[in-house]
């Protein structure tokens, strides 16, 4: 799979769940459990990092998405401690965007998509 078909199945699944998925990164904020929710998008089964919170089987998704934190990526040394300033300099705002990290058998990578596709698209019409 290249990455524009994963981006581009990435985007379908959002359009399905990215309600969803906004009203869990809210909770994750308000509950001050993180100002930074991460999502991995992923095919495996399980993997040892973050919550489930949508599966692919029984949300009609392409992926698995897995409710995650910046510190548990810094925990789990994915993100170097010194790197953390510029991961958050990058972080946009998890009311508007969703940061994934999308983790596949050929790679990993950290994508920021808005929730609401549709005004992505409207804005640069």
């Amino acid at each position: 799979m290249t990455r524009e078909e994963k981006l581009l199945s990435l985007r379908q699944d959002l359009k399905k769940v990215g309600n969803y998925l906004q009203s869990v990164s809210s909770e994750i904020i308000e509950n001050k459990v993180s100002r930074y929710p991460v999502f991995i998008v992923h095919k495996e089964p399980s993997i040892s990092m973050g919550r489930v919170v949508l599966q692919a089987e029984t949300s009609g998704t392409f992926w698995t998405f897995s409710a995650s934190l910046l510190e548990e990526f810094v925990k789990k040394g994915i993100i170097d401690k010194e790197k953390i300033d510029d991961f958050r300099d990058v972080y946009k705002d998890p009311k508007m965007f969703a940061c994934f990290f999308l983790l596949t058998p050929e790679d990993m990578e950290f994508i920021f998509c808005p929730y609401d596709l549709d005004a992505d698209i409207k804005g640069l019409l």
